[in-house]
């Protein structure tokens, strides 16, 4: 049994728990239509809607997608749709009108469809228990991501030699994209900004989703650099804060708050099973020095074939720590107009060796780059 069919094999489980949990004896089929749980499962990356039951596994693919799909995917049946047919009708073709169909989106047409086609009695939609699979990466994927994470280290340590006054960010991250490319590296998609990389200079670094601008980099202020990146489609996401010129005791003050609020939460990491306790420990260390007010994000989450995926670190989360998660850990401050502090790694959740005391779990950081306050 392969990778793909051993993932598959579990997701089926998981929808057979629920169906027994529920006292239902229908039978059940998934269907998923994000990219990255239709590569998770079946290796194929691209436009497609996945049907997954106890007895077949069908991957629908537009007609001009059909030889790829062919050609990449693992142990399931591709399905073309029809000329003149959207890929929705061509799901309706595939399904048993007497199961329950849980549907892991909330396309509205689809959801719409569904009801029609199977009756909404038997529709359970925003059930995936795909996100909880991919929680858990095993030793391929946490290999996929330990290279992202090495290139990036060596792209902040390309960016200590670019940066420099009078060039702006732009310039940059160019360089920076360029040289990732050229170690095997590519661009998630991220929606909420428009830029590969956030390159942030100045007051611009207080804004944590910066847009990279023309911006030209100047004396005496801060730089943030926040890098995701993926190698052979798995993410990794670090972040680190350069000072340019003569920093004031205040903005290494504030730096050195936030990599104290990190060390904290990644020593939490090995002391406790609960995000919540982490996000705490960066938070409290940032609020005792009565800058909580400007830490307004929550403090990691978690990485994979997408750069923001369960679990999260942030108030309030049930979620707990177990092996094999991959995470980061980003505090920072951000005084509005003036300057921002963030610094971010990613990391690997580990078993602690025998003979160590505290909680079951240690964290492994697969970010090596100095996190001391570098002065350029």
């Amino acid at each position: 049994m392969n990778q793909f069919q051993n993932r598959r094999k579990k997701l089926i489980d998981l929808m057979n728990t629920r169906r027994e949990n529920q006292k239902n004896t229908t039978n059940v089929a998934m269907v998923l239509d994000k990219p990255e749980d239709i590569f998770y499962l079946t290796g194929f990356w691209g436009e497609g809607i996945l049907v997954i039951s106890e007895t077949f596994s069908k991957l629908i693919v537009p007609k001009l997608e059909y030889s790829r799909a062919l050609r990449t995917s693992k142990d399931c049946d591709i399905v073309s749709s029809e000329r003149g047919k959207s890929l929705t009708d061509s799901l309706f073709n595939q399904l048993n009108v007497k199961s329950v169909v849980y549907y892991s989106n909330s396309n509205y047409h689809i959801v719409k469809e569904l009801g029609k086609k199977i009756g909404k009695k038997d529709l359970v939609v925003d059930y995936n228990p795909v996100e909880k699979l991919r929680e858990i990466k095993d030793a391929q994927e946490i290999d996929k991501i330990r290279k992202a994470s090495k290139i990036i280290d060596k792209l902040f340590e390309v960016a200590t030699n670019e940066i420099r006054v009078n060039r702006t960010e732009e310039e940059i991250q160019a360089i920076l994209v360029y040289e990732a490319m050229k170690m095997g590296a590519k661009f998630p998609f991220y929606e909420f900004t428009s830029n590969p990389l956030i390159i942030a200079s100045g007051s611009q670094s207080s804004f944590p989703h910066a847009e990279t601008s023309r911006r030209i980099i100047r004396k005496d202020e801060f730089i943030v650099i926040d890098i995701t990146l993926s190698y052979d489609h798995y993410v990794s996401d670090a972040t680190r804060t350069f000072g340019i010129g003569r920093i004031s005791n205040k903005m290494k003050s504030v730096y050195e708050i936030v990599k104290t609020s990190q060390e904290n939460g990644i020593r939490r990491l090995s002391e406790t099973d609960n995000f919540a306790l982490v996000d705490a420990s960066c938070r409290d260390t940032i609020q005792k020095e009565g800058y909580g007010e400007y830490f307004i994000h929550s403090t990691g989450h978690g990485i994979g074939l997408e750069v923001h995926e369960s679990p999260w670190i942030r108030p309030k989360i049930t979620s707990h720590i177990q092996e094999n998660m991959t995470i980061t850990i980003e505090p920072g401050i951000y005084l509005e107009n003036k300057f921002g502090v963030r610094i971010e790694d990613s990391l690997c959740i580990t078993k602690k060796k025998k003979g160590q005391i505290g909680q079951h779990f240690d964290s492994l950081n697969l970010n090596s780059f100095d996190k001391e306050l570098i002065i350029l």
